[in-house]
């Protein structure tokens, strides 16, 4: 009898457990689609400043913006030794994220001819990798969030670990590190102690989460298979807040910021909104370029796009109502992540067979492409 009676009331706790769950989940989706009914317009811009934030853009703040005319021309290359995801460029050196084999460092000080100069074996498969300072931030799917101190780039030595995690990218501003959770949508942690990151919070949301940028007080994902773009208000920091969302056809991977606008490539074209104002963004632009926009980084007049088998695009953005295709580069493999920094830009690709094998520990699989864009 009592057994029976344990029972019952076992099973009447899951049923009540079901439905709070159901009722949060559900509240949840009505919510972000309420926010994706918003109207975006097409609209003369009037520009106005973001609000300033307490938090530091490392990113955008230590790279020369490009002004000048584009004429790419390759330069350098490496073969990678496993699978190339992501590139980073910090002073002399450029930072692989590069699938089952790591963490590879590469001085690029000669950049007709890259040399790898160390390198770290990170538990899981490395998505990508943000460096500030001394410190290398990794989000490396299965195998947690690392920080690497490369303050010696020939011995880069492992600090802290956060697992178990299945991060795709990773951002670091100011104090906060950012990590798009693929298919758990994003966490935030504390790393002004990088021997002991400290969890902030995190949100669980719809679709995957497969790029992140932070500008000011804004978080911005690019939220993969027809996701879109989401910005989050950041300015507190423990309790982030769903500003808007706008669906995109196509596979959102990757999104950049510069001034009033955000840049979001989407694999079919590159769309430019407005966002003045983080709650309304508007879409001012989109541009369809050949091969596929799979990454975007934008520096000065131009943005430049991981254009899969089209190699490296270059969009001319002076007018960001009227993008124009302004050079391009064509390169072996299929062209997925770009990074710009000085007269220089960072291609990394993979050998198109080894796309749909990250499951597998393939080796030399890829390449980084160094190109000069300017004189």
């Amino acid at each position: 009898m009592k057994s029976d009676w344990l029972k019952r009331l076992l099973f009447l706790i899951l049923v009540a457990e079901v439905a709070i769950f159901g009722f949060i989940f559900f509240q949840r989706i009505k919510e972000i689609d309420n926010l994706a009914k918003e109207k975006f317009y097409l609209a003369e811009i009037n520009p106005s400043q973001v609000k300033e934030s307490n938090l530091k853009d490392s990113q955008q703040t230590e790279i020369p913006l490009i002004e000048g005319p584009i004429n790419p021309k390759l330069v350098g290359s490496y073969l990678a030794p496993g699978q190339p995801e992501f590139v980073f460029v910090s002073g002399n050196y450029a930072y692989l994220a590069d699938g089952y084999a790591g963490i590879q460092i590469f001085d690029v000080s000669q950049s007709e001819n890259p040399e790898l100069v160390g390198s770290y074996d990170t538990p899981g498969y490395s998505e990508g990798v943000f460096v500030s300072g001394n410190l290398a931030y990794v989000s490396d799917k299965s195998g947690g969030f690392l920080i690497l101190d490369v303050s010696d780039p020939e011995n880069p030595k492992e600090i802290s670990r956060y697992e178990p995690i299945s991060a795709e990218g990773v951002f670091v501003s100011g104090n906060y590190a950012f990590l798009a959770y693929s298919w758990w949508g994003y966490k935030i942690f504390d790393v002004s102690k990088p021997t002991l990151p400290q969890f902030v919070c995190e949100e669980d949301l719809l679709e995957e989460t497969e790029g992140v940028f932070v500008s000011g007080n804004y978080l911005f994902l690019a939220k993969g298979e027809k996701g879109g773009l989401q910005i989050f208000d950041i300015s507190d920091i423990h309790h982030p807040k769903l500003l808007s969302t706008y669906k995109a056809p196509g596979y959102s991977e990757s999104v950049f910021v510069q001034g009033n606008y955000a840049f979001l490539a989407t694999e079919i074209d590159l769309k430019i909104f407005d966002i003045s104002s983080s709650s309304q963004p508007l879409l001012v632009s989109n541009i369809k370029v050949p091969g596929s926009a799979e990454s975007v980084f934008v520096s000065g007049q131009y943005a430049f796009l991981a254009a899969g088998k089209a190699g490296l695009q270059i969009v001319d953005i002076s007018d960001p109502k009227k993008p124009k295709l302004s050079a391009s580069l064509q390169i072996p493999g299929f062209a997925e992540r770009i990074f710009v920094s000085g007269n220089y830009a960072y291609l990394v690709t993979k050998d198109i067979d080894a796309l749909t094998k990250t499951n597998l520990a393939i080796e030399n699989a890829g390449h980084l492409y160094i190109i000069q864009i300017s004189e």
